[in-house]
């Protein structure tokens, strides 16, 4: 049997929690995360996380607790879910650069500090970075000089390219 090469890919928490059954989500955008999260446990893909995500997850499952979206019993079953996840499927990562790097590119890039992770390690690893925060894209987006570093929306998943209009 031939090999399928993999392909790095970087997820951020706004798509790893449409993986998680909570009420309200928008059913498209979990349809295709959930085709992602099929593809990587498939092997299509080589996951790097930054360090961070676990702590974005926790939040989100927080907030999905008081939004009544998720009970406590099940967030605390997702974020379990999630990180065994994580730690069978994922590389997680350290900054890629120091921290007043960091900062500096995330000030010149105007991005949030944890989003800039997000980006730069899509950066290193080469691979696409999916989100499903519409502002982190749509940011992206206006930004020609970064589309070098693969972004894409999961609303769109599989495709990649960059549309000629945000969503």
């Amino acid at each position: 049997m031939i090999e399928m090469p993999r392909i790095w890919t970087v997820t951020d928490a706004s798509v790893s929690v449409l993986w998680v059954k909570a009420k309200g989500e928008d059913y498209r955008l979990v349809r295709k995360a959930r085709q992602l999260y099929r593809n990587i446990v498939a092997g299509k893909y080589r996951v790097a996380l930054p360090f961070h995500w676990r702590l974005e997850v926790a939040g989100a499952l927080r907030s999905f607790v008081a939004a009544r979206k998720l009970s406590l019993s099940e967030a605390r079953k997702a974020i379990k879910w999630l990180i065994d996840f994580a730690l069978e499927h994922c590389v997680v990562c350290e900054p890629t650069v120091s921290w007043d790097e960091l900062i500096a590119v995330s000030d010149e890039w105007g991005f949030h500090l944890y989003d800039t992770l997000y980006l730069l390690l899509a950066q290193r690893v080469g691979g696409v970075f999916w989100t499903a925060d519409l502002r982190l894209y749509r940011q992206w987006h206006q930004r020609p000089d970064l589309h070098g570093i693969r972004v894409a929306w999961i609303g769109y998943y599989p495709h990649t390219g960059v549309p000629l209009v945000p969503p």
